[in-house]
């Protein structure tokens, strides 16, 4: 069986490459604007058999400093005037945040899906529509729950770098795309149901507002609207390539993402332990030689 590593291996990967700076390095030829949930990792694994490759949530993971990029996008389109942005993201910041890719698909990209659409007019988009209850059923049994992991609120305390990267992305999310006006925490380290309460009753139509944004701003010859159930054909039909010698993938994305958030914390606490004990060692080292000399003078 295969270990955690090898099935989520993003994870494991930590670059530290300057978001700010990284070029474009291939054409953005696909915008999959469907939100979490909709089968994003599916997508994901499909377009990359098409010969795209895909940006994703969890590809975020694998160099921290995006993490910290894709809260700035999002500052920049709801909260401005708070962080000093000059500017909302444009095509530039889009290509250094997703210039490894040919496409794209899940949060928080597909939030910015009007921005998106403006920044690549020669892309094609797809939005994925799932059942309202049936995406909302997913939605809150993996995210939401999710998020509202007890060990979350200190995981984000002491890995600012990383964990509290992907909070401050919610924080935004939750209160700009879902209206949830409760703040997430109590006394700082403690869930605060009343967020959560919000949240899910307001999932839905937060939701549904998406899709007919997609609908409203993609010209009706870019877009189209794709059901996973309908495979590979109309998908490749509307993308012009040939249709694979290979089943449509299905990919169980409630136990992947069920298993990444928890491998996300502990991951997390790791790293934070190993930041401590290299700024600790060399303390500790000090403090027993002047110790010694003290003894020994």
């Amino acid at each position: 069986m295969a270990t955690a590593k090898e099935r989520h291996p993003a994870i494991y990967i930590e670059r530290n490459e300057d978001t700010h700076s990284r070029p474009r390095t291939v054409p953005m030829r696909l915008l999959s604007l469907g939100y979490s949930r909709t089968g994003t990792m599916t997508m994901q694994l499909a377009l990359e058999t098409l010969g795209l490759p895909c940006w994703h949530w969890v590809t975020m993971s694998e160099n921290p400093p995006d993490l910290a990029m894709w809260a700035e996008c999002l500052e920049a389109k709801w909260e401005p005037e708070l962080h000093g942005h000059t500017k909302p993201f444009g095509r530039a910041e889009f290509d250094n945040l997703l210039g490894h890719w040919s496409a794209m698909t899940d949060q928080p990209a597909a939030a910015m899906a009007e921005e998106l659409v403006a920044a690549y007019p020669e892309a094609k988009v797809v939005l994925v529509e799932r059942d309202v209850e049936k995406w909302f059923a997913s939605f809150e049994r993996t995210v939401i729950a999710g998020v509202e992991n007890p060990f979350i609120p200190l995981a984000g305390a002491i890995d600012p770098w990383y964990i509290g990267q992907m909070g401050r992305q919610t924080d935004l999310l939750n209160t700009h795309f879902f209206h949830v006006t409760a703040p997430r925490f109590r006394w700082g380290l403690f869930n605060n149901p009343e967020h959560f309460r919000q949240w899910r009753e307001n999932a839905r139509e937060a939701y549904l507002a998406h899709n007919e944004l997609v609908k409203r701003v993609v010209p009706k010859e870019r877009l189209f609207v794709f059901k996973l159930e309908d495979g590979w054909e109309p998908l490749c039909r509307f993308l012009e390539l040939p249709v694979p010698e290979v089943p449509f993938p299905r990919v169980n994305e409630t136990e992947v993402v069920q298993e990444k958030i928890n491998l996300y914390i502990a991951e997390s606490y790791k790293r934070s332990a190993i930041r401590f004990a290299k700024k600790a060692v060399p303390v500790a080292v000090v403090l027993v030689a002047v110790s010694a000399w003290w003894v020994w003078r």
